[in-house]
C-alpha cells in the first residue's frame, strides 16, 4: 500500500504496441531496476499490488486532488498497470519507494501539467482514505530534476508525523509513464542520476 511507504506515517502481456499505447504491466516489470540497477539505492521489485480496491483517496481542497491522486487508486487520470519496488539507500538512511505507472501520452501529459499547477496552488490540505485514514498534509515545493521528459518535485509532510519531517515525492514523465519516487530521510528530489537511469529504462520499454 502506498501509504504504508512512510507516507502516512509523514497499474495482454508484452509491450505497447504503439507510441500512444499505455505500457503493460509486463513492460514495466521489466523496466523495474534490479537490486542493483539504481544509482544510489537497492531496489528491491514487490509482487503485491501498491493500491488496492480500498485505496480511494479523497481530498477536501480540489487544487489538491492532482497531488492528492498520487496515492488514489482511482485517480482522474486512469492508470493503465502501475508496478513498484522498495528503494534502501547506499550507505545513507534514506529509503522509500519507486513506483512506475503507464497511461496514454495524453493523460501524462495533463496529469503532469496538472501536478505543476497544483504545487503552485497547494500548501495544505486533508485526505480521507476509505481504508480508514485521514489525515492533514503540507506540500513544499523542490525543485525538478534535471531528467526524463518532464518532472516535479515536492515535500509532503504528514500532520501527525512523529518527528515533523515530511517525504520528498518527485515525478519523472517518460512518454506516457510515470516515475514516482518517494523517499523518507532525503531533504531534496531523487538524484537526477538515478531518474536519467530509470528514464532511460522506460524508453527502451516502449520501443
Amino acid at each position: 500500500m502506498f501509504a504504508a511507504v512512510s507516507l502516512v506515517a509523514a497499474v495482454s502481456c508484452g509491450f505497447a504496441e504503439s507510441a500512444d499505447e499505455p505500457l503493460k504491466a509486463a513492460a514495466l516489470r521489466d523496466a523495474l531496476p534490479d537490486s542493483e540497477g539504481l544509482p544510489g539505492f537497492t531496489a528491491k521489485p514487490q509482487s503485491e499490488p501498491l493500491l488496492e480496491k480500498q485505496d480511494v483517496v479523497t481530498v477536501d481542497e480540489p487544487a489538491c486532488r492532482p497531488i492528492v491522486d498520487v496515492m488514489s487508486v482511482r485517480p482522474r487520470h486512469a492508470r493503465e498497470a502501475m508496478v513498484w519496488a522498495t528503494l534502501d539507500g547506499k550507505g545513507s538512511s534514506v529509503e522509500g519507494s519507486l513506483t512506475l505507472s503507464s497511461h496514454t501520452p495524453d493523460d501524462a501529459e495533463a496529469w503532469m501539467r496538472e501536478l505543476k499547477e497544483a504545487r503552485a496552488k497547494c500548501t495544505e490540505f486533508r485526505a480521507t482514505s476509505k481504508r480508514g485514514w485521514s489525515y492533514g498534509f503540507t506540500v513544499d515545493p523542490l525543485p525538478p530534476v534535471s531528467a526524463g521528459d518532464d518532472s516535479i518535485a515536492y515535500v509532503l509532510t504528514n500532520a501527525e508525523a512523529p518527528d515533523g519531517k515530511g517525504n520528498s515525492v518527485t515525478v519523472v514523465r517518460t512518454g506516457g509513464t510515470f516515475a514516482t519516487y518517494l523517499l523518507a530521510g532525503e531533504p531534496g528530489p531523487v538524484a537526477a542520476e538515478a531518474a536519467e537511469k530509470q528514464h532511460e529504462a522506460l524508453r527502451r520499454a516502449a520501443e
